[in-house]
């Protein structure tokens, strides 16, 4: 059982157990009594340590994934082998992430290949009505139009498209995820067309440092950041933002709560 409490930051997408964490993981953690992190699969090996590492941690809630440029990677028995602990072990973990389409720098059978990955995750998380955290670099359009087949709820990491893709997200009841990214790459136009009903934010740490120095580690901490900038570009007060998006993970998660 997930406890919200009222004036907890919410980081929809970080990467945890990622090796850059490994000398300051537990004391990082320790800092984060009042957040809750959604920790991010990429493959097995990291699925596993995902779901075995944070047991005495429930704030740290485990999603399972597939990285599409991990997909691309592995051979036949090893996305096989991939696939079968996804199918095998998803009940276990609280969401799936991350998955999703990347189209920079593929061929055309690799894009293939990530559509049907794709399409066989969202067919498992509809069926244990698992939340979906999607990536998607140069593929939104495809992505949305795939992720019109299935009865899932969505949430699109660290949103890429314009502003007609935001609004067909939006009409298709897909939430809008803005990381620590926005700030760096100046999306404020973008950031001002998203209706707060919609909305979540993320750091993806640790990537997308928005403002350190270069190869400084990003980390869950930084959700306040983002959070604030966001606050001031829509004149909203950071305790309504707060309460907002503790309303929407609610809504979103209500059945794995």
């Amino acid at each position: 059982m997930v406890e919200i409490k009222p004036n907890t930051y919410i980081d929809i997408h970080a990467h945890l157990s990622d090796e850059r964490f490994d000398s300051v993981r537990e004391k990082l953690i320790d800092r984060l009594q009042d957040f809750i992190v959604l920790n991010a699969g990429e493959n097995k090996k990291e699925n596993i340590k995902v779901i075995n590492e944070y047991h005495s941690h429930a704030n740290i809630l485990p999603c399972i994934g597939l990285h599409p440029n991990e997909v691309i990677k592995l051979e036949e028995g090893q996305l096989s082998e991939n696939m079968s602990y996804l199918g095998e072990n998803i009940s276990k973990f609280f969401a799936v992430s991350e998955i999703g389409l990347d189209y920079k720098g593929k061929t055309e059978d690799n894009i293939a290949l990530e559509k049907r990955v794709l399409e066989q995750i969202l067919s498992l998380s509809e069926k244990y009505g698992k939340v979906c955290i999607l990536h998607s670099r140069k593929s939104m359009a495809d992505l949305l139009d795939i992720l019109k087949s299935y009865k899932i709820k969505a949430i699109l990491h660290n949103f890429e498209g314009n502003s007609t893709q935001l609004s067909m997200a939006v009409d298709a009841g897909f939430f809008i995820s803005v990381s620590t990214g926005f700030m760096k790459f100046k999306k404020d136009s973008l950031i001002k067309k998203i209706p707060l009903d919609h909305l979540f934010f993320e750091t993806d740490s640790p990537a997308l440092n928005a403002d350190g120095a270069p190869g400084e580690l990003n980390t869950p901490l930084n959700i306040v950041k983002i959070m604030q900038y966001f606050a001031d570009l829509r004149h909203v007060s950071m305790e309504e933002l707060i309460e907002r998006i503790r309303s929407n993970f609610i809504n979103v998660f209500r059945a794995n709560l």
